[in-house]
């Protein structure tokens, strides 16, 4: 079998959007102005990311034949993922989101239905396509909860990057099944009832992982590789924002590569961070998904913001 970077299991999304100048408050109408259908979902994107940075990736979902998986599966080939191993499920297909974008702050609301979403099951994957990959990324953002399918993959060896978004009170299991835990500074918060960040991702990473992260946005991410390892603060460079959905997939994807190709955690998130930072100053959708060549050329402008950008450097000229 194929030696893969990543292999991805997760939400896909058809992404329609709609642009308007701000966001409102209630019982108004307000124009767009304009529109645009993309696709999305955290580890759909995620792995657009990576597929753009020239990494082997592959994409599992379960779908049928209706038009949005068709759009999906087009796109996911078009921008560089395996798509051979879809499960077909005749009643299967992504999430259908409506993404208001605010064109004055970048900021967006998200409306989700997720109806006809059926989850990839343990057993719909084999071992060997599994240990084909370096990295095994999963999200989790809704019931059901992928407990099988991480406790198979954790069996198996291979390593577990997790974008976990789903509050409820099993989600504990799943983190502890994770090997790179990043995570949302809301969920991070939420899951350890901490409002300092900090804290929180020191609370998170008491269980014993590989590396556990915290996004914060335009802040940056802190971030931590034991429960006895101080948490650091990795500042987010400064661009300016024009749309902020999918910078937050991008930075995951981006991160999961460097991952699979044993890069330092600190050179992996200044590269995550890089992705995210020019996936929020596009226009929006994944063409503004960077390129290896466009993370470089953006981190080669920065090269005195962080003491270990060079290396990146040195690493993604290699």
């Amino acid at each position: 079998m194929v030696q893969l970077e990543i292999l991805g299991v997760g939400i896909a999304a058809v992404d329609d959007l709609l642009y308007i100048e701000r966001y409102p408050e209630p019982n108004v109408k307000v124009p767009v102005m304009a529109r645009a259908r993309h696709g999305g979902g955290l580890v759909c994107t995620a792995m657009a990311a990576a597929a753009s940075l020239g990494a082997k990736v592959a994409y599992v979902a379960r779908f049928g034949q209706d038009d949005l998986s068709h759009y999906i599966t087009g796109i996911m080939q078009a921008q560089g993922v395996v798509m051979d191993h879809l499960i077909a499920d005749p009643t299967g297909q992504p999430y259908h989101s409506i993404i208001a974008i605010d064109q004055t702050t970048g900021g967006r609301n998200v409306y989700y239905d997720c109806t006809h979403y059926h989850q990839v099951r343990a057993e719909d994957l084999d071992a060997g396509l599994i240990q084909s990959a370096k990295v095994f990324f999963l999200d989790y953002l809704s019931k059901p909860i992928p407990l099988d399918l991480a406790r198979k993959v954790k069996s198996l060896g291979v390593p577990i990057v997790a974008d976990i978004e789903g509050r409820t009170e099993d989600v504990h299991e799943l983190l502890a099944l994770v090997d790179y835990l990043v995570v949302s500074d809301e969920f991070a918060q939420w899951s350890t009832g901490l409002s300092d960040l900090g804290a929180a991702c020191a609370k998170l990473a008491q269980v014993q992982r590989r590396a556990t992260v915290v996004t914060a946005g335009a802040t940056g991410c802190y971030y931590t590789t034991g429960p006895n390892v101080p948490v650091t603060l990795l500042p987010a460079f400064t661009v300016k924002t024009t749309d902020t959905n999918g910078c937050g997939d991008t930075f995951h994807g981006t991160f999961a590569v460097a991952i699979a190709r044993d890069w330092p955690l600190v050179q992996a998130l200044l590269l995550a961070s890089a992705c995210g930072a020019l996936k929020a100053s596009g226009p929006g959708g994944w063409k503004s998904i960077p390129s290896w060549p466009q993370a470089r050329e953006f981190l080669a402008q920065r090269q005195t913001a962080h003491p270990e950008i060079a290396a990146v450097l040195a690493r993604m000229a290699g």
